[in-house]
């Protein structure tokens, strides 16, 4: 099977892990992903309190249909939805503001 980097277009061995053009590094399937291991409820793309956004970044999965299960849920199992819903609203820490770098600045004496 040919190999040929993304970046540059060379062909490459297939036990190349670097391309010899531009030094990219080759991934054989996919890149590495980041794996979130901790529940957080996002501050982006919340509906309500970031539940059903937090699940769905964390597993990988649609938004969307996490929000349509849980709507599911809390209309035909007489509001477990729901309850579940507001202990992972209790439970799931929300994500920690991203503040700016602070900048501490001296005072001379100007003599």
């Amino acid at each position: 099977m040919a190999v040929f980097c993304s970046n540059c277009g060379k062909s490459l061995g297939d036990e190349a892990r670097f391309c010899s053009g531009c030094g990219r590094p080759i991934y054989a399937t996919q890149p590495p992903v980041f794996v979130q291991t901790r529940l957080i409820r996002p501050r982006e793309g919340r509906m309500v309190a970031g539940v059903c956004q937090g699940l769905a970044n964390n597993y990988h999965w649609d938004v969307v249909w996490v929000r349509v299960i849980t709507v599911l849920a809390t209309i035909f199992s007489s509001g477990a939805g729901l309850i579940a819903y507001i202990v992972f609203w209790l439970v799931m820490p929300e994500e920690p503001l991203a503040l700016p770098p602070v900048t501490t600045y001296t005072q001379t004496n100007g003599s």
